[in-house]
C-alpha cells in the first residue's frame, strides 16, 4: 500500500510543470471582473515561468519549443475558459446550451494559441538559466543583465502577441495586462503614449524581474552564502517610479480653458426578451418609458445631452412612427441634444445598419453614425455560408447581418457657440483603441459609448467591457459618456477617473445600486462634464500601437536571429562529424 501511494504521488510529481501553467492562468484571471485582484498581475507569470525555464521536455528528443507551447496553451486554456466563460451566455438567447458552449470552446480555443506562442518564445529564444558558474557569467553585474536581457525580449514578445490579438480576425483584446491596473491610476497614465497593450511589456518586464530576483536570492543564500548586486531590481523599481511620476503630473494637470456640458444617461435595463419580443404592449411601454424619463428631465433642469443606449426602441430611424415619436413627442423644438443608438436601412431594405444618431429640436437636425467595426457572432456570421458551424451558433439570433459605415468624422454639438466633437462608438467599439483614435481631432471633444449587454445578462462581462473601454480616455485624452441598456452606464474623464473633481460627491459616477453595487438595474444619471476646449492630440492618438509594434518587431527580429544562429549551429555539428 505504501509502494502504490508513493507511486501515485511520483505520478502526480511529473505534472507540476502543467499544473504550474494552469495556476498561472487562474491567477491571471483573478485579475479582471468578478474577482478584481488586480494586485495578481506583478506574480501571475511566475508558476509559468518556472515550468517554461526549469522543466524538461516530456520525451526524449521533443524540441523545447514544442514543450513551451504546450505549457503557454496550457496556461491559455485555464485563463481564457474562466475570463469569457459569459459567452455561455448566448445559450438563452440562442434557445439551446451547445451554441454557448460552442462558443466558449472556440474562443478558447483560438485565443490559447497567443499564450502557446508565448510559451514557445520564452522556452527558447527567452529562456533565463539558473545562475552558477556553468553560465560564464562571474563579473559584478553580469547575472542582472541577463536577467534584463531576457525580462526585456519576453516582454517584448507578450506586449506583440498581446497587439496581434487584439487585431487578427477583427480582434479581441480585451483584458490584456494593464487592464489589470484600472484601480491603480497613477500607473497607468502613460497609456497616452504607449497604449494599454504596450503595459503589456511593463507588466511582464518588472513580472520577470521579481522572479529572477527571487530566484536569484534563494541561490545566493543558500549555495554562495553572499548576496551580490541585484541592479535587475532596481531597474525595476525605476521603471514603476517612473511610470507615478509621470502619473501624478498628468492628474494633476489643469486644462487652461474648460467648457460645462450638462448631460444625462438614460439605462432602463430592458430585458433581451421584452425588447424584442412580439408582444404589442411591451414594445409600447419600452417607447412611452424613454419619452416619460426624457421629458420629466429636460422639462424640470437644463440639460445639453440626454443619452439613450444602443438600439433603444424598437424601430427604425426613417419609419414614420419613429420619426413623428420624435418630432411629437420627446424633442417638441427644445434646446438640447439626444443621442440614441437606433437601426436604419438603405430605401431599399437590403441593408442594414446600426448607428448612433444625434438630433436637436427635430429630426430634421439629425446626424447619423453607422457602425463600423461589427462584432462577429454578434452583428454578422463570419463565412455565413461556408461554415455552416457559425450559422448553427448565432443563425436563429442573426437572420441578416448588419452593413458597416465608412465614415469616421466626429459628429457636432453646439455649445455657449462652441463645437463639441462627438466621438460615436457603438457596443464594443469603445474597447478598440485603433478605431476610436481615428475620430480624433483638434479640438473639444467628448466620446458617447451607447451599448446593449443585455446579451450577457448579469454576468462579469459588462464590468469588463468597461474596464477595457475606461483606457480610450486615458490613451486619447478625452472625457467618455457610456449609455447602456444593460451593463455599465456612467460618466469617465480624460484621466480614466470615474469621480467628479469639482463637485461635492465623492461617488463614483456610475449608475449602480448603493447597497448591493449592482449595474445591473434600471435608472437614469446625470453629471456634469468639465470638456478641455484644447485638449492635447496624444502620442497615440498620432501614432497608435508603435510602442507595441515596435516591441513585436523586436521579438520577432530576435527570435529569427536565434533559429538562424541554431541552424547554422546544427550545420556547423553536421559538417564536423562528415
Amino acid at each position: 500500500m505504501p509502494s502504490t501511494r508513493k507511486s501515485l504521488l511520483h505520478s502526480l510529481l511529473r505534472y507540476r510543470p502543467e499544473a504550474a501553467a494552469v495556476l498561472s492562468g487562474i491567477l491571471l484571471a483573478l485579475c479582471y471582473p468578478r474577482w478584481d485582484m488586480g494586485e495578481l498581475v506583478w506574480i501571475w507569470s511566475a508558476p509559468l515561468l518556472a515550468a517554461l525555464w526549469f522543466s524538461e521536455p516530456r520525451k526524449p528528443g521533443q524540441a523545447r519549443w514544442k514543450r513551451g507551447f504546450t505549457l503557454g496553451y496550457l496556461s491559455g486554456l485555464s485563463f481564457f475558459v474562466i475570463n469569457v466563460s459569459f459567452i455561455t451566455e448566448i445559450s438563452r438567447v440562442a434557445g439551446t446550451i451547445w451554441a454557448g458552449i460552442a462558443a466558449l470552446l472556440a474562443l478558447t480555443l483560438y485565443l490559447g494559441l497567443y499564450f502557446g506562442a508565448f510559451g514557445a518564445f520564452a522556452a527558447t529564444v527567452g529562456r533565463w538559466t539558473m545562475p552558477g558558474p556553468e553560465t560564464g557569467r562571474r563579473d559584478l553585474f553580469g547575472e542582472s543583465f541577463a536577467a534584463i536581457e531576457v525580462a526585456s525580449i519576453n516582454g517584448a514578445a507578450w506586449c506583440g502577441l498581446e497587439w496581434l490579438r487584439g487585431i487578427l480576425f477583427t480582434g479581441y483584446g480585451w483584458n490584456g495586462l494593464g487592464v489589470a491596473l484600472k484601480d491603480q491610476l497613477l500607473l497607468v497614465q502613460f497609456a497616452d503614449v504607449i497604449g494599454i497593450t504596450g503595459y503589456g511589456f511593463v507588466l511582464m518586464f518588472v513580472g520577470i524581474i521579481i522572479f529572477c530576483t527571487l530566484v536569484r536570492l534563494g541561490f545566493e543564500v543558500k549555495q554562495r552564502k553572499r548576496l551580490r548586486p541585484h541592479f535587475e531590481f532596481a531597474l525595476g523599481v525605476m521603471m514603476v517610479m517612473g511610470l507615478f511620476l509621470y502619473g501624478s503630473a498628468a492628474m494633476t494637470r489643469k486644462p487652461t480653458e474648460t467648457i460645462d456640458v450638462r448631460a444625462r444617461v438614460l439605462q432602463l435595463n430592458i430585458s433581451l426578451e421584452d425588447k424584442w419580443s412580439e408582444d404589442l404592449t411591451l414594445r409600447q411601454k419600452i417607447i412611452f418609458d424613454y419619452r416619460d424619463l426624457t421629458r420629466t428631465f429636460v422639462e424640470t433642469s437644463p440639460h445639453d445631452l440626454v443619452v439613450w443606449p444602443e438600439s433603444a426602441i424598437p424601430g427604425l430611424f426613417f419609419s414614420p412612427w419613429v420619426q413623428d415619436y420624435f418630432n411629437d413627442h420627446i424633442l417638441k423644438g427644445d434646446d438640447f441634444h439626444l443621442i440614441t443608438g437606433l437601426e436604419d436601412s438603405n430605401l431599399q431594405g437590403t441593408e442594414i445598419y446600426n448607428t448612433i444618431t444625434i438630433m436637436k429640436g427635430n429630426t430634421e437636425s439629425y446626424q447619423m453614425y453607422k457602425k463600423i467595426h461589427l462584432v462577429p457572432l454578434g452583428e454578422f456570421i463570419p463565412f455565413r455560408k461556408k461554415f455552416p458551424v457559425f450559422e448553427w451558433i448565432a443563425g436563429g439570433i442573426i437572420e441578416n447581418d448588419f452593413t458597416p459605415g465608412v465614415s469616421y468624422e466626429p459628429l457636432m454639438i453646439e455649445k455657449d457657440e462652441h463645437e463639441i466633437g462627438i466621438i460615436p462608438l457603438i457596443c464594443f467599439e469603445d474597447t478598440v483603441p485603433r478605431h476610436t483614435r481615428k475620430f480624433i481631432r483638434p479640438g473639444p471633444q467628448i466620446m458617447v459609448n451607447v451599448t446593449n449587454d443585455g446579451w450577457f445578462y448579469d454576468s462579469a462581462q459588462p464590468a469588463q467591457h468597461f474596464d477595457n473601454a475606461l483606457f480610450r480616455c486615458i490613451e486619447l485624452r478625452r472625457p467618455m459618456i457610456r449609455a447602456a441598456n444593460t451593463g455599465v452606464s456612467g460618466f469617465i474623464d480624460e484621466r480614466g477617473s470615474l469621480y467628479d473633481r469639482k463637485g461635492s460627491s465623492r461617488l463614483p459616477r456610475i449608475l449602480r445600486d448603493e447597497e448591493s453595487g449592482s449595474t445591473y438595474i434600471r435608472g437614469s444619471l446625470p453629471a456634469t462634464l468639465q470638456v478641455d476646449l484644447n485638449p492635447p492630440v496624444t502620442f497615440y492618438a498620432r501614432y497608435g500601437d508603435a510602442f507595441s509594434v515596435g516591441m513585436g518587431a523586436l521579438a520577432l527580429a530576435v527570435a529569427l536571429n536565434f533559429g538562424l544562429r541554431n541552424r547554422q549551429r546544427r550545420f556547423s555539428g553536421k559538417s564536423s562529424s562528415a
